[in-house]
């Protein structure tokens, strides 16, 4: 089956179908379930039977979508000449997937490694909580293989490298097969959040991630309607016993009426990618010639430094991209006081296009010398390209850039 038939499906081959003969996946809105005798309830309790008993632990709609979204990051890919197989959860943010992946798989004086220019909350969670568990960042350029190399080489404690490609909101583009053999040459794992580009554009497991996340927020739901995230892995004993368990400890689990929502998104997908890259396309080639604006950040731009790494690894470049106003801090607010037409919101991934200002918005919380390092300043705008006809976009873009 391909990818695009795969999305429109609301049961996959091999899934038992609803017992009333629903043609649409049924919204199990329930916190729990009735159990046909104390014999069998207590079996699963103890872990020797199979059954849903309550919500948090898991649920048929919420299955069903991780089973559909494991299906979608492995679509076409094989592992030992069998066709790879994923194990999915879903959680009730991208930020609880990424706690729940540290916190199950690393242990207290253990390291990730990672770049400083990824997602603001991510950062905080790494600064903060990570810290006070226990287990410390290292943050290189991803892309400077001998920086990697001689990091993992010094320091055993580096057990996971976590990457984000592209990146948020610089839109780097790292190379996930050099970042896999690195990993697992030291004895570390690479973990991919994979939310900019999602399954279609780009399959991390395709170049030896262990792991991949998204929060299902934004491309995957992809009308901003629910939140969500997922984590990935081909280690089912990982996920089932050690992943599973922490979103049930922790109670980060997602819920049927979301579960839902990302699903009926999900039908869309392709359709929508297509749409957000080929006008985020047009408009990185118009930003790029205006004389407000000192550097674009688009993939598929061939003065982008990975132009030709996002074509060997994504399908497309994706549908977010980022440009510095020469004015810097004054510039950037005076354009986000012209926008008309485009919506000044923090998120990604929605059928209007969003404009964010990293600094003053998701990523606030990194410190400035980090973010300044990272190429995240005063004057950069963020912007999740739409499905509206890209003159319109333009035009509001012309008018708010005229004001700079």
């Amino acid at each position: 089956m391909t990818f695009e038939s795969l999305c429109t499906r609301d049961f996959l081959p091999g899934d038992a179908r609803d017992p009333f003969g629903a043609h649409i996946l049924p919204i199990y809105q329930t916190s729990t379930f009735v159990y046909e005798s104390p014999e069998k309830i207590m079996e699963v309790f103890r872990g020797k039977g199979e059954a849903y008993v309550y919500s948090r632990w898991g649920n048929p709609t919420v299955d069903a979508v991780e089973r559909k979204i494991a299906a979608l990051e492995a679509h076409g890919l094989q592992k030992d000449a069998k066709a790879l197989s994923l194990k999915a959860l879903l959680f009730s943010s991208g930020m609880a997937a990424i706690s729940a992946l540290f916190m199950a798989a690393l242990k207290p004086g253990e390291k990730i490694l990672t770049s400083g220019n990824i997602y603001g909350t991510t950062v905080e969670l790494l600064n903060s909580l990570m810290h006070s568990h226990g287990i410390e960042t290292v943050y290189r350029d991803l892309s400077d293989k001998s920086a990697l190399e001689e990091a993992l080489r010094d320091d055993k404690k580096i057990r996971m490298i976590y990457c984000e490609s592209p990146s948020n909101p610089t839109v780097r583009i790292y190379d996930l097969a050099m970042l896999s053999e690195l990993a697992h040459r030291h004895g570390a794992t690479l973990a991919v959040d994979n939310t900019f580009s999602s399954p279609y554009l780009q399959q991390p497991f395709r170049w030896g991630a262990d792991y991949v996340l998204h929060s299902t927020t934004k491309y995957l739901n992809g009308h901003g309607t629910a939140l969500g995230g997922i984590l990935l892995s081909a280690d089912a004993r990982f996920m089932e016993e050690k992943a599973w368990k922490m979103r049930k400890i922790l109670g980060g689990n997602s819920n049927a009426m979301e579960a839902w929502l990302l699903n009926n998104g999900l039908k869309t997908l392709p359709l929508r990618m297509d749409k957000h890259c080929d006008n985020a396309a047009r408009l990185a080639t118009f930003l790029e010639s205006h004389r407000a604006v000192e550097k674009v950040h688009y993939a598929g731009l061939d003065s982008h430094p990975d132009y030709f790494l996002a074509k060997k690894q994504m399908r497309l470049p994706g549908g977010v991209l980022g440009f510095e106003l020469k004015g810097g801090l004054r510039a950037g607010i005076r354009f986000m006081k012209h926008i008309r037409f485009c919506t000044l919101t923090s998120t990604l991934g929605t059928p209007d296009t969003l404009i964010t200002h990293p600094a003053g918005m998701t990523h606030v919380s990194v410190p400035k010398a980090q973010r300044l390092a990272n190429g995240i300043g005063e004057g950069l705008i963020r912007m999740s390209v739409g499905l509206e006809h890209v003159n319109d976009i333009k035009a509001d873009l012309e008018r708010a850039l005229a004001a700079v």
